[in-house]
Order: C-alpha cells, then structure tokens, then sequence
C-alpha cells in the first residue's frame, strides 16, 4: 500500500505522521508526503482555523481510505497503542537531528484557557525516553507539558544527564513546583531552546492568582544557578488580566532579570493596547525606551 502523509500547518516535525509512517514501514508499505493515487491518506492539522482546508484534502483522494487528526479538532484523537508506541520514522525529515516525544500525557491543572485537559486528561504516564529516542542524535524535544508534575522526574533527568543529551522542554515548566531540589537539578541540566543554538528554559505566568508561587519558583531556579537571561517566560495577555497587571508580571519579570514573551489570548485583535504591549515587549524595544516613551505603544489611561 501506499500511505500518504500530510502536514496541514505546523512548522516543526510532525510526531503523529513519524510515528503512522514508522508503523506502516514495519508492515512492508510505503509512506511519504508525496504520491498519487495512494491507498490511504493520513492529515494532520494543529490550529481550528485550517480544519477546513484540512478537511477538504479528502475531496482529492475520492478513491482513498481517509484520516484526519490532530489537536484542531478540540477532542480527543489519538493514535492506537500499535502506533503510539513505536520509534517515529526521522527519515521523514532528512534534516532533522533531534529526537521528540511525550514521556507523559495530560495535565492536572485545568487552567481555562487550555485545551490539553480536554484532548489529553488529567495527568499519566506515557512512555520512557528510550521509546522514541534516536541513538544517533544528542538532542531531545520533550512535549511534555508539566514535566515536574512527574513522580519520574529525577528518573528521566538522570537519563537525560547520563546519556550526555541536550533537551528542549518545549511546552514550558511550571514555576510553582520548583522546590530547592528540582531547581538543583534543572540547572544541571543542558536545556535548551528548539534550535538548540542558546541555552533556555521555558516558564510561564498566565495568571495573577499564581503571582506569588511562581516568582518564588523562578526565584530558586536562579538561586540554583540559572542565570536569569535564560530564563524564557511566557505571559497569557488578554484572557482575564488587565494592561495594569500585564504591567506588573512583565516588570516583575525584568526585576528578576529574565526575558518575558508576551502570547496573546486567541491571537486577540479587538484590543489594541495589547498588539502594542506584545511588540514593544516581544521585539525587546524595552531594551531601548520605557512603555511611556514608546511612540507606537497605547498609554494607559
């Protein structure tokens, strides 16, 4: 059989489709991004807003077995255990040097503006690196999404340190959990942003009731012995802050010494305090001139 694999809209290496080509291979078939005629057709689509594009893919396949998944749908999709869990076929991406994977699913947290509790559930298990870690690469993206949360946290760090890996935790780190141990530890460990060119360590702060959890976590993070510079902090402006306290977080957060990245909620355009706010922090024009000074900013009134 052939097996055709389509990307609608990530940017990055798609785990689902490595992991479907991985498990057709075993089977004798043949998988790519490219056929015609092809007796099944496997669509991936992150973002709402291209699932109708990613739906209509299938009016040109007519005659072919027909898949769509991914988070753009908001329920849960998943692949079945035989495809889940096998080593993702890398050779899709022939410039890809890093290996990806999730060592756990779900989150406990159920915050309301995220949809992985309701794709994924509260908190389990996943699977070991090993499961999905390539030998020939020395980098690992981890999707995970409250890494610390982990009773195997110590585990999976010792694998990583170990096996001489530099890891970029992708989907961030919860401040609140960062007692003096796991702070310890994090900063014995090479982290990473996605490229892999410049030490970082992703954290966020979405919401003020979390304000002082969080500025004490990332206070032990850096009294371990992180420096603040690589400290990557992402703020959730536009959900239910107000400009006075997206203020506060990102001036609290310079305080400390670290580098905030302003993400607006559902890519607002209604408001336009918060594109100038985003631009001004995110283009690190703060660098240069104060919020009041800044001429394309909107003052607070």
């Amino acid at each position: 059989m052939k097996i055709l694999l389509v990307n609608v809209d990530s940017k990055m290496p798609n785990l689902a489709l490595t992991k479907i080509s991985s498990y057709y291979k075993s089977q004798g078939h043949q998988t790519g991004f490219a056929f015609s005629n092809p007796d099944k057709v496997y669509v991936s689509c992150v973002f709402k807003k291209n699932l109708p594009h990613a739906r209509g893919i299938r009016h040109y396949y007519p005659d072919s077995e027909f898949h769509l998944g991914g988070p753009a749908l908001w329920k849960p999709n998943t692949l079945p255990d035989e495809m889940e869990h096998v080593m993702p076929d890398y050779s899709l991406y022939p410039d890809m040097d890093y290996s990806m994977g999730y060592t756990q699913r779900g989150c406990p947290n159920n915050c309301p503006f995220c949809i992985v509790p309701k794709l994924e559930g509260s908190f389990k298990e996943h699977a070991p690196i090993t499961e999905f870690q390539n030998p020939d690469f020395n980098k690992l993206v981890l999707f995970d999404n409250n890494f610390f949360y982990s009773k195997l946290w110590k585990e999976k760090l010792t694998h990583i340190r170990d096996n001489g890996l530099k890891v970029s935790f992708n989907q961030g780190l919860d401040a609140r959990l960062m007692d003096e141990e796991k702070s310890q530890w994090l900063a014995d460990t090479a982290s990473y942003n996605l490229h892999f060119n410049s030490k970082t360590y992703y954290f966020s702060w979405d919401l003020m009731k979390n304000s002082e959890a969080i500025l004490r976590g990332l206070q032990r993070v850096i009294d371990a012995g992180i420096h603040p510079r690589t400290l990557m902090i992402y703020m959730l402006c536009g959900f239910n802050t107000t400009h006075e306290e997206d203020l506060y977080r990102f001036k609290k957060l310079r305080e400390l010494g670290c580098d905030p990245f302003i993400m607006i909620y559902n890519n607002r355009r209604d408001d336009a305090w918060l594109r100038h706010f985003a631009r001004w922090v995110n283009k690190r024009i703060y660098k240069s001139c104060d919020y009041e000074s800044y001429k394309g900013g909107v003052l607070l009134k």
